[in-house]
């Protein structure tokens, strides 16, 4: 009798235990199921480039959960102008030369608005707070479009055409070889930081973040973005 009823006991014990557990992973497993598989999310950013130029920044980016701490993402921005050194250093010297060859004074106004694309994972952590902190790193393309104005000062242009005071003479420029439009460029673009999420509601998110960046370029570009925005989990 007694080993029957130490069995009992046993017995008991074990389905007890075994629904319990069974009980907690559904639970759990519900709760995952029940939180925010991704989002869509608006950044906009201040970025400080090589060479201490500063310029803004807007980018798009979406992101799906594929653990409770892994989110892959993948998004598309655009810089409104980076400092390419290569290009102000071509662009100096056109200007050095009109000037001392040619007897031209110009100002030169160079930009390199910039749109990129890149994929990545970011790795989170959650806590007892309604923050959550992450680091992530991203690898992707950079297309770098350059436009070169040079605008007249002084002097006499290639042509020999009257100008005036900030009229446009950069057709004239590069017509007669003094100066060769550069080409758009496709670049490696690598990128890494950290920030935190923040609840703002049930499906509305912000976000705050530092990221470093590096463009490969036959000069190399690298920059330091600010980031803040608004996202939708869903």
């Amino acid at each position: 009798m007694r080993h029957v009823f130490i069995r009992q006991i046993f017995i008991v014990t074990f389905v007890t235990g075994l629904c319990a557990t069974l009980f907690a992973t559904s639970f759990a497993t519900a709760a995952y199921a029940q939180e925010p598989r991704g989002y869509v999310e608006g950044n906009g950013a201040l970025s400080r480039l090589t060479g201490s130029n500063t310029s803004a920044e807007l980018d798009g980016e979406v992101g799906f959960k594929v653990t409770p701490n892994v989110v892959l993402f993948g998004n598309v921005g655009n810089v409104r102008d980076i400092h390419w050194s290569t290009l102000e250093t071509n662009v100096s010297n056109t200007v050095s030369a009109l000037s001392a060859s040619n007897s031209l004074t110009t100002t030169a106004q160079a930009r390199v608005p910039t749109w990129y694309s890149m994929g990545g994972a970011r790795v989170q952590f959650p806590n007892h707070t309604g923050f959550t902190p992450y680091v992530f790193g991203g690898v992707g393309f950079a297309r770098m479009n350059p436009s070169v104005r040079f605008l007249y000062q002084n002097g006499t242009t290639p042509s020999g055409n009257a100008a005036n005071v900030g009229d446009d003479v950069t057709a004239d420029i590069e017509s007669n070889g003094l100066f060769t439009a550069p080409t758009p460029t496709t670049s490696l673009m690598l990128r890494t930081g950290g920030g935190v999420q923040v609840p703002i509601s049930r499906h509305l998110l912000g976000n705050i973040g530092y990221s470093i960046s590096r463009i490969s370029a036959d000069t190399p570009i690298h920059a330091q973005d600010f980031t803040f925005g608004l996202g939708i989990a869903f």
